[in-house]
């Protein structure tokens, strides 16, 4: 074992299993093509948006553009502010307070959702209300209510009118994500009905424990190991079961993008301890690592982590001080295993010492960084964003290959093998 190592075990532990010392063998293109169509869960979306006119692509970003907008329309601008805030790394905010200016807006691309509250300028909250109630194609948009107290009749009205959800001023910030979520993901959410209880477990409880992080943040307050490794048990469980893919294809088409990365990390970090040999307890551990490894991206601007062109130098400084942020909330949590902290804090360092915050290279990384920084580079490649299409994986897989000097090529065979295990078990 390089290093000092995380995870201490007593049976099947990192360094009495000899995959580490196993022949490479490099990802044949037939073999790994087996990947895109046995395992639907790691299918690039949308692939025919490649093949689709200029015109036809326009309208497809302005659909997802769409999708990753929240407008908030309220004449107070400090609550306007706040809601921005709140949401600055999960959406788009578009801050409105006038009523005939907030339906051009809202009806020339319909948003994910709008934040309505009853102090609209001049006629207020509910005149447009109504107004959006008489336009198709914002009939479908998800609305959320908001008022000052719990008798406001406008909260009564929007109630009347088909608003599901509402809110009392002032709400915290997983309050207002639970209920965004749960408005935009409705369609989503409800898809998981159909899968087994254990992996549909998983998702709502990584959800929830997810949206209750923005607050333990923001409030200065530390994270209970047990309180997220209890969200990660069904996680554990359907990968100790060997039965994750439903959960993997689920969480794809959810809306917050920092969620379904560690999700997904979370669940390849499992298996791929699970395939070497790792016990039940010290699962748990990568699977919480996974889930919270990127926590400090909840305060990176959602402009920023969705910028399509190249970074600038201090916007480059911005996305990558997440690894210190998230370190800094983890080291303030007592009772976080070391393990689940390397992962967080290693899963950007490169075998050659190109990574980052620190530069390890070569024996200061043991295997447990060297798997989170596989892990996650497949996971972000093959992740769909709103600037582009997923990645097939056997072209991330391939590209991977082709970074000898920065990645553990002995454990990117383990992790290629894993997926083509998987593959088959499908068929």
């Amino acid at each position: 074992m390089r290093g000092t190592s995380p995870v201490t075990h007593s049976k099947g532990s990192l360094h009495e299993i000899e995959w580490c010392n196993r022949q490479w063998r490099s990802p044949l293109p037939g073999a790994a093509a087996e990947l895109s169509h046995r395992l639907p869960f790691l299918r690039p979306a949308g692939m025919i948006d490649l093949l689709r006119s200029g015109a036809d692509m326009e309208s497809t970003g302005k659909r997802r553009a769409g999708r990753s907008r929240i407008c908030v329309v309220d004449a107070n601008a400090r609550f306007r502010a706040e809601v921005r805030d709140a949401l600055t790394s999960v959406y788009e905010v578009q801050e409105l307070s006038e009523q005939g200016p907030a339906l051009d807006a809202i009806s020339l691309v319909p948003p994910a959702a709008i934040i309505l509250d009853e102090n609209v300028i001049p006629n207020g909250g509910l005149a447009l209300l109504r107004e959006i109630g008489c336009v198709p194609e914002l009939r479908k948009v998800p609305l959320i209510c908001t008022a000052p107290h719990e008798r406001s009749v406008f909260l009564a009205d929007a109630k009347g009118l088909g608003v599901r959800t509402t809110l009392i001023k002032p709400f915290r910030r997983h309050v207002l994500l639970q209920a965004l979520s749960g408005e935009i993901n409705d369609r989503v959410e409800r898809s998981w009905l159909r899968i087994e209880p254990i992996q549909q477990a998983a998702l709502r409880r990584t959800t929830r424990v997810f949206n209750e992080l923005a607050d333990l943040i923001s409030e200065g307050r530390p994270l209970r190991y047990d309180t997220v490794s209890a969200a990660c048990e069904p996680l554990v469980e359907a990968v100790m079961a060997g039965n994750f893919q439903d959960m993997l294809e689920g969480v794809r088409q959810h809306d917050n993008y920092t969620y379904v990365h560690s999700f997904r990390v979370a669940t390849f970090l499992s298996a791929f301890g699970q395939a070497i040999g790792i016990g039940r307890s010290d699962l748990l551990i990568l699977a919480t690592g996974g889930l919270i490894h990127d926590v400090g991206k909840l305060a990176v601007p959602w402009d920023i982590l969705n910028e399509s062109s190249r970074l600038t130098d201090r916007q480059l400084a911005i996305v990558r001080s997440h690894v210190n942020r998230t370190r800094e909330f983890l080291r303030n949590s007592p009772g976080i295993p070391k393990g689940a902290v390397t992962i967080a804090e290693q899963h950007h360092e490169k075998l050659d010492g190109s990574g980052y915050p620190l530069g390890l290279k070569a024996d200061q990384l043991n295997e447990l960084a060297r798997m989170a920084t596989i892990i996650d580079i497949f996971s972000a490649m093959t992740d769909r964003r709103i600037y582009k299409e997923a990645m097939a994986p056997e072209q991330a897989l391939f590209t991977m290959t082709q970074m000898k000097a920065e990645l553990d090529q002995h454990l990117l065979a383990v992790f290629r093998d894993l997926l083509l295990a998987t593959a088959r078990k499908i068929d």
